[in-house]
């Protein structure tokens, strides 16, 4: 049995990266044809996508009522999201990063992740919470969307792209890709959680550290796997904006959506341990990515070493 889903394991793997090579074709096609930005899409459809994996996760064990594993994918995906995706990401190709997301995205991020926080320390996230976090997530889609029309405006001003919409052979094309490539991410991502929980559970790991390492890392493959394959095609903006999109949705959406549903109680370890770590980590990238505007390889060395501690803290119970 062990060694079966060994190989579910592997064959999730590539099920995974062959999604995430149809998903960034589609998504930067349909980004040029547009005349939006690859930052917005990936912001936007790829870090949704990405983030679907979570939304299940997390939703299934709430309902379970398994909720400090929901509550734990959700802070281990956000860390993993930077320790381990952004990481790799600029070990591939260093990150070059758009000025506009020190004024924009990156401060959202900071914002929900220290709100989500702050809603997190009185030991419970409530349905007003999760209104509130919602809330948030929808004043973000608004920018976002605002964004996305003046960009467009202005690349057609400059005739520097062809409006998709008038090949509609094209269009069909790019959005097939972005489906079976969300499919592949989605249907890896379930073979791969699945396997990872059963031999977690083989070992007798507790939920809480599966939740974190195993689930969350399991689950934030597919930002893994867009973020690299976006890094190896130059395709810096999606890379970046994938990671930062996808920890805006998991907090202000997905725990929100759960919240909503059903209160998730918070343990004590994970406010006094791992939600530093996670904020840790969102506010250590800044200073990295503001030197030069440049995530260099080197960087991504020192974020995937902190990362490789903190699981090690993690298994061995800090």
């Amino acid at each position: 049995m062990l060694a079966l889903q060994i190989v579910l394991l592997l064959v999730g793997l590539v099920i995974l990266w062959a999604g995430a090579e149809l998903l960034v074709k589609g998504s930067a096609n349909l980004a040029i044809g547009f005349g939006i930005r690859p930052l917005i899409v990936g912001l936007t459809i790829v870090a949704m996508g990405t983030s679907s994996p979570e939304l299940a996760v997390s939703l299934l064990a709430a309902l379970r009522g398994t909720k400090d594993l929901s509550l734990a994918n959700i802070v281990g995906s956000n860390i993993a999201n930077i320790g381990l995706v952004v990481s790799v990401s600029a070990m591939i190709r260093p990150l070059k990063i758009a000025k506009s997301m020190f004024r924009n995205e990156i401060p959202i991020m900071l914002a929900g992740t220290l709100a989500f926080s702050l809603l997190s320390w009185d030991g419970i996230i409530r349905r007003i919470d999760g209104l509130l976090l919602i809330i948030g997530f929808v004043v973000f889609l608004f920018f976002i969307i605002r964004t996305s029309q003046r960009d467009r405006h202005e690349a057609k001003a400059k005739q520097d792209f062809v409006d998709i919409r008038r090949n509609p052979a094209a269009l069909f094309k790019q959005l097939i890709y972005i489906v079976i490539g969300l499919s592949g991410l989605v249907g890896g991502s379930y073979f791969i959680v699945n396997s990872a929980e059963f031999i977690a559970d083989y070992f007798h790991v507790t939920p809480v550290v599966i939740g974190m390492s195993v689930v969350a890392i399991g689950t934030s493959l597919p930002e893994l796997a867009i973020s690299a394959v976006s890094a190896a095609r130059g395709r810096v903006d999606i890379a970046i904006g994938n990671v930062i999109g996808s920890n805006i949705f998991n907090i202000l959406f997905v725990i929100a959506i759960v919240a909503l549903i059903t209160p998730i109680p918070v343990d004590k370890s994970l406010l006094s341990l791992h939600y530093p770590f996670m904020i840790g980590f969102a506010l250590v990238s800044v200073p990295m990515l503001w030197s030069r505007f440049r995530l260099s390889r080197w960087e991504g060395m020192v974020l995937f070493a902190v990362y490789a501690v903190f699981l090690v803290l993690l298994f061995k119970g800090f």
